[in-house]
């Protein structure tokens, strides 16, 4: 039997997202890091994921990420998610799904591949989206 607990996601997800520790992002991900599906373009090493990653915690608190699935081998790690969150603004609380897939060098990202359900979540906020 697997252990998502096991997995460098599970560090990811519970460290950095669920306890708000950015100081860690540097520790987990690769300065030349490659993220798709979040801020394509903008994304590049964890300095360019900071980015993200604060500009989605300015707008949200509360934010949770638990693993439903994780599943590892080699240097590739896939975690199946769901995220909720409150919208600072709205004070509304938004729930969705992802799908991370991650491969690492040195023990560390290298490159992710994110599939989230940001349109629900906008859904949810009552945003339409052209």
């Amino acid at each position: 039997m697997h252990d998502p607990k096991s997995t460098i996601s599970y560090r990811w997800f519970q460290e950095v997202w669920n306890e708000g520790r950015e100081d860690l992002i540097d520790d987990l991900m690769s300065q030349k890091s490659i993220v798709h599906g979040i801020a394509e373009g903008q994304s590049k090493g964890a300095e360019g994921f900071k980015s993200f990653y604060r500009n989605f915690k300015d707008q949200f608190s509360g934010i949770r990420v638990e693993i439903q699935e994780a599943l590892s081998q080699d240097n590739l790690e896939c975690a199946l998610t769901h995220v909720t969150a409150t919208h600072k603004e709205t004070g509304k609380k938004v729930s969705f799904s992802g799908l991370c897939m991650v491969r690492f060098e040195e023990g560390k990202i290298a490159e992710a591949w994110n599939h989230y359900d940001f349109l629900s979540m906008h859904q949810q906020l009552g945003r339409v989206l052209a």
